[in-house]
């Protein structure tokens, strides 16, 4: 089906075999990692502000031909063969990864686009942030990026929840995309993702600071989150029972209102708000549904894990380049391995919505010291990162040295990266912020 291609209501068997359509074989299966990253004005320790969110877009680009214009505002650069850099809603720069057969191929696009972003930072004077939430400016000193997207979300998150703004503009995450060969295949690894979310939460929550002081959260971007329009984000209801199906999750996402439609190079706001199943039955005025806005769709659905036709993990607050990699590698562990797969759901927790909510709001204040009900969350990681280990161990065995940094963080010190950050806090940082920022720096 071409993206323009009208659709209504009798054509969501086409959403679904759509997703069909993304399942690879084994050898071709990949893993693809975002990295998020807080840009300042080295000398203000200001946001960075849309002029200069575009010099550093321009300085990834080899020639014009790699830059993404809006109208006259560069929106996206290539990074080469490592990827692409793209701009969140406060001018946080984002790296998209170029999906990879190895962790060693991960681990040298990131290293590469580092690299790079380390030589603009020197030439401009700007610093970049490796944590979940920006641990200096307040909610009123964001530098909002004037991409056409986010005007349109901007106004009606706002009424979705006390925190949707931070979460547009204050947080950043690592994610990863992984593959399926089958929707029974994918069916284990959405739920997996889901539920383990709060799990991931834990083991790298690394944003203990909000407007220059201790938040009160180990992760103050789960904490936002839990604040942020519960229509789209959290738990996906599919993974909650074992009767996935994509037909199901297509159902699903139909009740999820809508955030915009894009015609002729434009986002309109018509349709905001109105459930996708409605709009495919009626339309929006003259605005009549095509293939192309349920793939738009499908990008403003901000579960814990998500689908298109691979699958984002997306519960990890930002981090170094070792807490990046280790995400990676614990993923394709749980993940890409059958029998670490089984082994990880059958102890990942299996907890309605406000059980997972609780659960989240625990991990966000605590990370690994959290406990809802019989759940330990530490308890939970271990075995967790066990399990991937040796799911590793047998596909990739030259990998499993990616893990270590876990090991030792949540096996040895039983920690998370806040906690480090905390330690250090109170102790010989003396509350300096500027030692947090030095410490959290990544070029």
């Amino acid at each position: 089906m071409l993206p323009t291609d009208s659709v209504a209501r009798a054509s969501t068997p086409l959403f679904a075999e759509y997703l069909r359509r993304g399942a690879k074989p084994i050898a071709e299966w990949r893993c693809g990692v975002e990295l998020e990253l807080f840009g300042y004005d080295a000398r203000t320790l200001a946001r960075l502000d849309a002029a200069q969110v575009q010099i550093v877009l321009s300085g990834f680009a080899e020639s014009p031909d790699d830059l993404v214009f809006e109208g006259a505002t560069i929106i996206e650069s290539s990074a080469g063969r490592a990827g692409r850099v793209t701009i969140e809603p406060g001018g946080q720069i984002e790296f998209s990864g170029a999906p990879q057969q190895t962790l060693v191929e991960v681990e040298r696009g990131i290293k590469s686009f580092i690299s790079r972003l380390g030589e603009i930072a020197v030439e401009s004077d700007f610093i970049f942030l490796a944590a979940g939430f920006d641990p200096l400016r307040t909610i009123d000193e964001q530098q909002w990026f004037p991409k056409m997207r986010y005007a349109v979300m901007r106004p009606y998150l706002a009424t979705r929840g006390a925190r949707a703004w931070d979460m547009m503009c204050r947080t950043a995450a690592i994610q990863v995309s992984l593959d399926y060969n089958s929707e029974e295949d994918l069916a284990k690894k959405f739920a997996l993702g889901n539920r383990l979310a709060p799990i991931i939460t834990a083991m790298f929550a690394n944003s203990p600071f909000a407007d220059g002081k201790l938040s009160g959260y180990k992760s103050t971007r789960a904490a936002a989150w839990l604040e942020t329009d519960a229509d789209r984000a959290g738990l996906a209801p599919s993974a909650i029972t074992n009767n996935f199906s994509l037909d199901s999750f297509v159902e699903d996402a139909l009740q999820v209102p809508m955030l915009f439609v894009r015609r002729d190079g434009h986002y309109l706001d018509a349709p905001t708000g109105m459930p996708f199943g409605k709009f495919l039955e009626e339309g929006c005025g003259y605005i009549r549904p095509v293939f192309d806005d349920w793939l738009d769709h499908l990008t403003t659905l901000f579960t814990d894990a998500r689908l298109r036709q691979h699958i984002e993990l997306r519960s990890a607050d930002c981090g170094a380049l070792p807490s990046t990699l280790a995400l990676q590698a614990l993923w394709k562990g749980l993940m890409y391995d059958d029998a670490a797969l089984d082994a990880a759901l059958a102890i990942a927790p299996v907890i309605n919505r406000e059980g997972a909510a609780r659960l989240r709001e625990e991990v966000a204040r605590h990370g690994l010291s959290a406990r809802h009900e019989s759940i330990n969350v530490l308890d939970v990681a271990k075995e967790i990162l066990m399990i991937a280990a040796a799911g590793l161990r047998r596909i990739a065995p030259d990998e499993v040295p990616y893990l270590d940094v876990l090991r030792q963080q949540v096996i040895e010190d039983e920690v998370c990266p806040a906690d480090i950050l905390l330690r250090n806090w109170h102790g010989g940082w003396h509350t300096s912020m500027s030692k947090v920022v030095e410490y959290l720096r990544a070029a």
